[in-house]
């Protein structure tokens, strides 16, 4: 069997199974393998490796934004919202200009929302999704 694809249906499974909690954190996990993958492109003068890390990076920044509640916490969805849209900002800048500084502040800002949305969910539940 192909590694690569017991791989993928090891994710497929991962994804399927997850809570909604779990997925968020996934979710952000994603953005960062997307822009380490656009770091080592820029980094090695590979920009079509750098462009699609980028892209996949946005996608999933607008699959959060896209699922925010602003029934359940209209502030906290409203300041999410604002956060991803400047991160969007910050990529596209960053696509345009090859400037690797603005990736890694973007990193570090999904950094931050993914360790806090963690101590969300071990406040909530204790039990609450592996890291």
């Amino acid at each position: 069997m192909n590694p690569h694809h017991s791989l993928s249906r090891y994710q497929e499974s991962q994804v399927l199974t997850a809570s909604r909690e779990q997925l968020l954190l996934l979710t952000y996990d994603g953005v960062l393998r997307f822009l380490a993958l656009a770091r080592r492109g820029l980094q090695a003068g590979n920009f079509e490796e750098k462009h699609v890390g980028i892209t996949r990076a946005e996608a999933l920044i607008l699959e959060l934004r896209r699922t925010l509640d602003f029934s359940a916490a209209p502030e906290l969805a409203h300041n999410l919202a604002r956060i991803y849209a400047y991160l969007l900002e910050q990529l596209a800048s960053a696509d345009a200009e090859d400037d690797e500084e603005r990736l890694r502040h973007v990193a570090d800002l999904v950094t931050e929302l993914r360790a806090a949305w963690l101590d969300i969910t071990r406040t909530v539940s204790p039990d609450g999704p592996a890291q």
